[in-house]
């Protein structure tokens, strides 16, 4: 598992986007400094060069005409210009399907600055940082003869949330009756530890 912590962008954590996939898939960018992604990117491109190597081992003549897919892309402004930040895509399927006909649903775990799960209320809105938790899958893809390396996305973790659109609870003025129990805490927390001031880092 790695965790990589930076600026969110198109955030979908708490509903799947089923818009490319009926299936729905969850998924966030980090947006961060090309140096502060500098670790990060060693481990992944060391991940690629591993999956390159043993791909030539067992198939010597994939070699000709085979690459490696870039693990970051530079971020752009909207006139195209590079601004000196790099781009994580990470995502995850919301529904797994077995070669035996049983689906498996997934999620992905999010949590706030002190590890206490979201109920998604509010929402995660583009330069939130956040902090996420993720498990490589080095690939080939047969088609452009590449070898890359994507990111399952496990959890995250809000530390500064910018709060995407209206929430429900600013809609409402508080009134006697019904209360809902807090969510439950689950595993994610194993991912985090907790963030005393909300808006520094602390260690995995």
């Amino acid at each position: 598992m790695i965790v990589i912590k930076g600026n969110a962008k198109w955030c979908k954590v708490f509903e799947p986007d089923t818009r490319f996939n009926e299936d729905g898939e969850y998924s966030t960018q980090v947006i961060l400094p090309v140096a502060e992604a500098a670790q990060v990117c060693e481990q992944l491109e060391a991940l690629v060069d591993e999956e390159y190597a043993k791909l030539v081992k067992e198939k010597p003549a994939l070699k000709v005409g085979l690459s490696k897919r870039p693990v970051v892309e530079p971020e752009v402004d909207e006139n195209g210009n590079e601004t000196g930040n790099v781009v994580f895509k990470t995502k995850l399927k919301a529904l797994i399907r077995g070669k035996n006909g049983t689906n498996y649903p997934q999620k992905v775990n999010v949590v706030d600055s002190k590890r206490t799960p979201m109920s998604g209320k509010q929402l995660v809105g583009n330069g939130s940082v956040i902090k996420v938790a993720v498990e490589p899958n080095t690939y080939y893809m047969p088609s452009s003869k590449q070898v890359g390396v994507s990111l399952r996305l496990k959890a995250l973790q809000v530390i500064d949330l910018i709060e995407h659109g209206v929430s429900a609870d600013s809609l409402f003025d508080e009134e006697d009756g019904f209360v809902t129990q807090a969510v439950e805490k689950d595993n994610s927390s194993e991912y985090f530890e907790d963030n005393q001031d909300g808006a520094s880092e602390g260690d995995f």
